[in-house]
């Protein structure tokens, strides 16, 4: 299973170096199957970090992994470089994989993101 990890990395940064995202069309359960955690939730804060975002989601359902109510994960800081332009109070089903103590996901892993939910002004 880590062989599958480290071509899932390989691939995203042989598609960061290109500059252009470019993803394997992996289906939804070869995804699911390869990650680590696969949720759904609502994203809380994002925040940048050495060209890395780093996105705190409220996990509402856990289809895969460890219970969690929360969940701290990296992504590349650009859709370039594969990453998740994630945006608080998004709604995301999100797969990732775990690097250590560290969660990380990118667009070739990312299965469902959901606009922001639409609030009427009062």
């Amino acid at each position: 299973m880590r062989s599958v990890a480290a071509g899932f990395a390989a691939l995203a940064l042989t598609s960061a170096a290109a500059s252009a995202c470019q993803c394997y069309n992996f289906s939804r359960a070869e995804i699911v199957q390869r990650a680590d955690i696969v949720f759904e939730g609502t994203v809380a804060v994002v925040t940048e970090v050495r060209g890395l975002l780093q996105a705190t989601i409220d996990v509402s359902r856990i289809e895969k992994g460890p219970p969690v109510t929360s969940l701290t994960l990296l992504t590349p800081g650009s859709t370039a470089a594969c990453g998740v332009p994630f945006r608080v109070t998004q709604r995301v089903i999100v797969a990732a994989m775990r690097d250590g103590r560290v969660w990380r996901t990118d667009n070739c892993m990312s299965l469902a993101l959901r606009p922001a939910p639409f609030v009427p002004n009062r």
